[in-house]
């Protein structure tokens, strides 16, 4: 299953814009529709668009959440258990993950954190690909402080 548009859309091509797989076309003003062999079900089209006109892969209507509202999750990771395998990289379709490393050289690691905030559609890819459980995803407006000073990534606070 995908993703799908309804004859509620308007055109606007806001789904357009933030799929990470440039796999939604359309003409403005003209219904858009969802290539199904590109379509990798992120959501991201649902959450964005401003007309309730996207329909989940199970057919459920998506539920629309403001972007600049701070209600999009993000990744949020728990540097203890992370075991620097790179999963939720590799898993992410916007790309929006970066990697720090460790300045020791002995045992030196690498850390994901979130290089682009805005690049982020809040798949959940990230945490569902985890192997360890190291990734949670949370709204920056429900974050405490100490997390979102974590977004920058696990020695971002000591700088």
């Amino acid at each position: 299953m995908t993703y799908k548009i309804t004859d509620k859309c308007v055109g606007c091509g806001m789904c357009r814009k933030i799929c990470p797989v440039a796999c939604i076309a359309g003409q403005p003003s003209k219904l858009h529709e969802v290539d199904r062999n590109r379509c990798i079900d992120c959501g991201a089209c649902g959450r964005i668009c401003p007309h309730n006109a996207v329909l989940d892969d199970l057919g459920r209507l998506c539920e629309r959440i403001r972007r600049r509202a701070l209600h999009w999750e993000k990744p949020l990771f728990n540097y203890a258990l992370c075991m620097s395998c790179a999963v939720c990289i590799d898993a992410c379709p916007a790309a929006c993950l970066g990697v720090t490393y460790t300045e020791d050289t002995q045992d030196r690691k690498a850390y994901p954190y979130l290089l682009d905030r805005t690049a982020c559609v809040a798949c959940r890819f990230c945490a569902v690909e985890c192997p360890v459980d190291a990734v949670t995803m949370k709204a920056a407006a429900d974050m405490v402080e100490k997390e979102q000073k974590s977004l920058d990534g696990p020695f971002a606070s000591s700088v």
